[in-house]
């Protein structure tokens, strides 16, 4: 018995041929009993059907998924799982073939409100180090803080596995004129423009004065930058808030630059410009002499720059003038060391003519507050300011008509104005009544050049005949400034 149970533990028991074939039978017979059950439903009548339903269906076969390069999507080079796409059914089984190597796209942006350069191209996964160089490169031929909303920033990428790299930038600088970088074979940036052929015409406007110069300049067609140009030329020696009478008349030539499919691209500098004031009509005329300098001249060919402008605001209504008042705020007489200009807030304040900033900063009553110190004798001070143009500080000099300031409602007031004082020899006078003097006269051979050009500006505007709100092209000889 002992061998016997060895003799189990250590070999499998054998089985006897006859017995195996018997077990068998037993199974297939089972087998066959449990399958009519399962397949009978609650009928006997359904045992041996074929046509009734099993518990076990075979898996579905899903359909291939198609892959989109993560590139095209999401500005990267990976590919992913696009369940919007799928295969058709000749192409299941098949190789799918993929983009290979690195691909080429461009994309034309608009600048959003704040945007930067460095934001564009960070949000289209420029590297750093690529939008530094680009940028650094750009500034030969644009200055890219003056890139503004709306414009459009056109990028050449070419994506690869390493990545996005940058081919080409190029900024809608204006119209007509395009700045961009492209990156050369050695890998570095090159910078460049392109330019648009601009067609240049001559144009004559006139006017009737109802209520102001400006409104009457906009019915005329006359664009705002030329009527501040043709207002701040007259500043010198027209007050327009006393000086301007219903009825009195405008006269402006100027050069204006349109591209082949007629858009317009600005306007060039005033060649010609006339006020008819109660009869009287004052002429000023554009003219660049030997050494270059361009200025302007009356008919007897001296300059219309003086050392002050009498307003430093464009066409500002006065609210208060020099001398004693009922002071506003403190509701007793009270001398008022200048002039009064209604202004809203915000409104570009020029300098009244060229000099260094003495002060610039809140200071007393005044609010913020700005001082110019023109010559040894004469001084300009601007009260109740909202703010200072960029780079104005103490020690800065500055130009006539250049804007150094923005009007506003600080320090005590009642409301948004300009506060406007001269001093000479450290006393406020009255502006309005200041006599400045004039600027140079031409003489000599430059006087004959410049009377020889004022006439042929005036036949120029008289043959266009530039009436009421008609606007007419110049022929191409037309004569220009010098």
């Amino acid at each position: 018995m002992q061998e016997e149970l060895q003799s189990a533990g250590e070999t499998s028991p054998r089985i006897e041929p006859r017995k195996l074939l018997a077990l068998g039978l037993i199974v297939g017979v089972s087998g066959l009993a449990v399958a009519a059950v399962l397949g009978s439903g609650t009928s006997d009548a359904g045992i041996g059907r074929t046509d009734q339903p099993t518990l076990l269906t075979p898996p579905a076969i899903e359909e291939p998924e198609a892959y989109t390069p993560r590139g095209y999507l999401y500005g990267g080079s990976e590919y992913l799982p696009d369940p919007g796409r799928r295969h058709r059914e000749s192409d299941r089984g098949e190789t799918v073939s993929l983009p290979d190597g690195p691909q080429s796209r461009e994309l034309t942006v608009q600048v959003l409100p704040g945007d930067t350069l460095g934001q564009i191209l960070d949000r289209n996964d420029v590297s750093r180090q690529d939008g530094f160089d680009a940028i650094s490169t750009l500034k030969s031929v644009f200055d890219p803080r003056r890139l503004t909303p709306g414009q459009s920033v056109t990028l050449g990428l070419v994506e690869s596995d390493g990545g996005v790299t940058l081919a080409r930038l190029l900024i809608e600088a204006e119209p007509g004129r395009r700045s961009f970088v492209e990156r050369q074979d050695t890998g570095k940036f090159s910078a460049g423009e392109e330019h648009d052929p601009i067609t240049t015409e001559t144009m004559a406007y006139s006017g009737v004065i109802d209520s102001s110069l400006f409104a009457a300049g906009e019915r005329a067609g006359v664009s705002p930058t030329v009527l501040s140009q043709l207002i701040q030329l007259f500043s010198y020696d027209v007050d327009f808030q006393r000086d301007i009478q219903k009825g009195d008349r405008f006269e402006v030539m100027v050069d204006r630059r349109t591209l082949p499919d007629g858009t317009k691209v600005g306007d060039g500098e005033i060649d010609y410009a006339s006020l008819t004031l109660s009869g009287e009509k004052l002429v000023l005329y554009r003219f660049e002499d030997a050494s270059g300098l361009v200025d302007y001249y009356n008919a007897k060919g001296q300059s219309v720059r003086k050392a002050l402008l009498k307003t430093p605001v464009d066409g500002a209504r006065i609210t208060s003038g020099f001398g004693m008042r009922n002071h506003p705020v403190l509701g007793y007489s009270k001398m008022h060391k200048g002039v009064d200009f209604a202004a809203p807030i915000g409104t570009p304040v020029y300098a009244a003519g060229d000099g260094v900033i003495e002060k610039a900063g809140p200071w007393s009553s005044y609010g913020n507050y700005l001082r110019i110190r023109h010559t040894n004798t004469y001084s300009t001070a601007y009260g109740h300011l909202s703010g200072y143009a960029k780079g104005i500080s103490s020690g800065v000099r500055v130009r006539q008509g250049q804007v150094v300031a923005y009007s506003g409602n600080t320090g005590r007031t009642t409301g948004p104005h300009l506060h406007y004082e001269v001093l000479m020899s450290g006393e406020q006078v009255n502006p309005l009544k200041i006599k400045m003097p004039s600027g140079r006269a031409l003489a000599g051979n430059e006087l004959r050049k410049y009377q020889n050009l004022r006439a042929a500006l005036d036949r120029t505007f008289a043959s266009l005949g530039g009436t009421g709100a008609v606007a007419a092209a110049a022929p191409a000889d037309a004569p220009k400034a010098r």
